[in-house]
């Protein structure tokens, strides 16, 4: 059985509790913000594919993706398996594709991290060049190619990543909690900008397809 507690029970699990706060604000965003659980990623992001072809809102009303697909790992201090060697920190997470079409996006991204629980965020993958090819692996990558602007958070590979022992009993809660309180105040500020975060950069050609 694989649980996929981390890919991505994490991710699903810190959507549903933004939705569950935002539901329970005194107070609306100027903006809408609509949730989405995408279905057959593994199988070649099939439900954002899907998605971005038959929206549920019209597309050029859609300002910003946020992208959470795996937070829920972190690597300790004396962990010295090779396989967790790119997990990030306890307080790290990476970040991809921020700044690569709205530089607007990329500063909302950064400051409200900055002014609240200072993540470490690492750009590491943020890379048009990266290797492990991430920008392709995870459902933003269509909404990007769509012409959207895009946040993806990642707190890395591990030994668990794709195998059986993806459990809920290796969680970081408290950091799975620190990067979705972060992520739904990222969120926030850009639904309640007076203006959509402009798409002032075309998305390098080497990440239009996959």
């Amino acid at each position: 059985i694989y649980n996929g507690a981390d890919d991505d029970g994490s991710g699903t699990v810190g959507i549903l509790a933004m939705a569950e706060a935002l539901a329970k604000a005194p107070k609306k965003a100027r903006r809408s913000i609509l949730f989405v659980w995408h279905a057959g990623e593994e199988k070649g992001l099939w439900g954002a594919e899907y998605f971005n072809k038959f929206p549920t809102v019209p597309v050029k009303n859609i300002v910003a993706q946020l992208n959470i697909d795996m937070i829920g790992r972190s690597r300790k201090a004396d962990d010295t398996n090779p396989r967790n060697k790119d997990l990030s920190g306890e307080n790290e997470v990476y970040v991809i594709g921020s700044k690569m079409m709205s530089t607007r996006l990329g500063e909302i991204t950064e400051s409200v991290n900055n002014s609240f629980l200072k993540l470490n965020y690492n750009f590491r993958y943020d890379d048009p060049k990266d290797t492990n090819r991430f920008f392709f692996r995870s459902d933003h990558f269509h909404y990007a190619a769509n012409g959207i602007p895009i946040v993806f958070w990642f707190t890395g590979v591990h030994e668990d990543y794709h195998q059986p022992g993806d459990h809920a009993d290796k969680i970081d809660y408290a950091k799975m909690r620190r990067i979705a309180q972060t992520i739904f105040l990222t969120m926030w500020e850009i639904a309640d900008e007076k203006t959509r975060p402009a798409v002032d950069k075309q998305l390098p050609p080497e990440l239009t397809q996959r």
